[in-house]
């Protein structure tokens, strides 16, 4: 009877540490291609440095995805930057890192023009960069041109940071586009 009992605990025992495991999916691998920015046409290149390595951090948080680590990838990468944004660059990039999924951006200008011939002083705004990405999991390549121009009130810039508002805004959009499965149009 004692050895009947030690089997079935033996048994429930082995079923609990391995059950949890059953059906796990590995991280899939994401390489974050630095952002090349104009630092001539952009004024505060730094700024743009640290939002687009924190929203990085942000989408792409484990156990879902894995980044990539910065020195692996600079190994692939031109000192200059890729030079262009298509679709086999990015597919070379997976190749040779086993990722995933690849993302990459640039900036080309971020510019603001006070504007003091109406009421009240206003800022023009204006943003130009480029985004990509490939998502071999769902076999999607993904560009799109960053290009915002807009005004604000002078005065509101005390309180808030348009630029980094308009770049978080469209890199996190551009991201989950990246990483969005297609639905379904026949529900079940």
């Amino acid at each position: 009877m004692k050895k009947v009992f030690a089997f079935i605990v033996t048994l429930v025992a082995v079923i609990l540490v391995n059950v949890p495991c059953i059906g796990t999916v590995e991280a899939a691998r994401v390489a974050v291609i630095p952002i090349q920015i104009d630092e001539n046409k952009v004024e505060r290149a730094a700024d743009f440095y640290s939002y687009y390595w924190d929203i990085m951090v942000e989408k792409f948080q484990y156990p879902d995805y894995e980044l990539i680590d910065d020195e692996e990838i600079d190994k692939f990468i031109p000192e200059e930057g890729l030079k262009t944004f298509d679709e086999p660059t990015l597919a070379d990039i997976c190749e040779k890192t086993n990722a995933e999924i690849v993302v990459a951006m640039r900036l080309e200008k971020v510019d603001e023009k006070a504007v003091n011939f109406r009421r009240e002083a206003i800022l023009q705004t204006f943003m130009k960069g480029e985004f990509v990405s490939l998502n071999r999991l769902t076999g999607k390549y993904y560009h799109k041109n960053l290009y915002h121009k807009g005004e604000i009130d002078e005065v509101l810039t005390l309180r808030n940071d348009w630029q980094q508002q308009v770049f978080a805004s469209e890199l996190k959009r551009y991201i989950n586009r990246t990483i969005e499965v297609k639905k379904s149009k026949n529900k079940l």
